[in-house]
């Protein structure tokens, strides 16, 4: 039986708050060493350190966190951390900007994160130079790599040179690539990859990205100390080669959504008809003013989207990729009342949606010059009859029938 004297001393703890505390203590001190490093684990590692005091139990329980996260530490507390860290693996390395740190430390500590099977690796070092440990493209558990202002990637010609084989994401940031083939040498050595972010200077671009594997690509351009707007007009093309991406309608829509300033544009699409739909909605307020040159392979009624959306185009190379039916538009586009000059027609197979395509162009093609048609070399007869009686928007057009595969074959009229 509690006596009286007693129950006022709990009473007395209970309204300092001693009471709850202790309960509090000992329900957090009952969890297993596991789960309290996994607790810890979510916590930038100045803060897990931190918990050392807490009492004998926690003095090195910070030390077996798998997750390392640095922010604006100096490079003695880094070190001192890796060198007291106690766990063989570590699940992810963070740094952000070190304070006063050595470049030559950094690829240290890049070093000592791939020795201990890192799989999530982010670096942001925009105050250094450093350069990057060549280990770093030959991890062998990586599954998460963000690289943001910091560092060269390497060329890495040489078959296994760079080899990422658990990658699966892969972000590169405003950085700098040792040669033109520095990225495609890279991404092919990432047979695993599914999303790749890259920004990238337009001084300074890889001209191609190819991939079997990613289904989620996202792309921009940014000027750097060493370029001016100037350069924004340079002749610098960049080949995307990612048939999985394609797979994700909406994905796509909105990738090409994405290029409304380019240029020049070159699209390989197939089976995009299911596009339409989303096309009408997600290209309301979207324009590619900037467009002259389109080369699209792909169903006609993507074409049609093009069209009413590119004011300024004066270049069209279309490939069929299917056999849509053409749905004649109710408006004409401005770019064929005004701009459109010459038509290439690649792999004509004498189809009626083909004939209703052309007979569109040519009536609607106010200014057209040139219309030139690639055809198998048995069907002219029939190319020549249908095309003969369709009625034609410029007086100034000429058509050119080439024979596929035949040099120099051509039939005007």
């Amino acid at each position: 039986m509690e006596t009286t004297e007693e129950h006022s001393r709990r009473r007395h703890k209970r309204s300092n708050g001693e009471h709850y505390n202790a309960v509090s203590v000992d329900r957090l001190s009952d969890l297993p060493d596991s789960l309290l490093c996994h607790i810890l684990s979510f916590l930038p590692t100045r803060f897990s350190v931190r918990t050392s005091i807490l009492g004998q139990r926690w003095r090195h329980l910070w030390s077996y966190v798998t997750n390392l996260v640095f922010r604006n530490n100096s490079q003695d507390a880094i070190n001192k951390v890796l060198y007291l860290h106690k766990h063989r693996n570590i699940n992810t390395f963070s740094l952000t900007d070190g304070v006063g740190c050595n470049v030559n430390q950094i690829g240290t500590w890049i070093t000592y994160a791939v020795a201990r099977n890192v799989q999530n690796l982010d670096l942001y070092c925009c105050r250094y130079k450093i350069a990057l440990p060549r280990c770093l493209f030959t991890c062998e558990t990586l599954v998460d790599l963000k690289l943001d202002s910091c560092g060269v990637i390497p060329n890495g010609g040489a078959a296994g040179a760079l080899f990422l084989p658990r990658l699966k994401k892969l972000h590169l940031i405003r950085l700098r690539y040792e040669a033109e083939e520095s990225l495609p040498h890279l991404l092919s050595g990432c047979p695993m990859l599914e999303e790749l972010t890259v920004c990238l200077f337009v001084s300074s671009y890889p001209r191609k990205i190819s991939s079997p594997t990613i289904k989620r690509l996202a792309i921009s351009l940014h000027l750097d100390g060493t370029a001016s707007r100037n350069q924004l007009d340079y002749d610098r093309r960049l080949e995307i080669d990612t048939p999985r991406l394609f797979l994700y309608s909406r994905s796509v829509v909105e990738f090409i959504g994405g290029l409304h300033n380019v240029k020049c544009l070159r699209l390989e699409l197939s089976h995009c008809t299911e596009m339409v739909d989303l096309l009408y909605s997600a290209w309301r307020s979207i324009s590619f003013r900037n467009l002259t040159e389109l080369k699209l392979s792909s169903d006609c009624l993507f074409l049609l989207k093009f069209l009413e959306k590119a004011d300024n185009l004066e270049i069209l190379t279309l490939s069929q990729g299917g056999d849509a039916k053409w749905i004649q538009p109710k408006q004409v586009p401005t770019c064929l009342l005004s701009r459109l000059r010459a038509i290439k027609l690649v792999g004509v197979r004498g189809k009626e949606y083909e004939f209703a395509i052309m007979r569109y162009l040519l009536l609607n093609a106010r200014v057209l010059e040139r219309m030139e048609i690639i055809y198998p070399r048995e069907k002219i007869e029939i190319m020549l009859k249908e095309i003969s009686r369709f009625e034609r928007g410029s007086k100034a057009c000429k058509v050119a029938f080439i024979s596929k595969g035949v040099r120099g074959s051509a039939k005007l009229s």
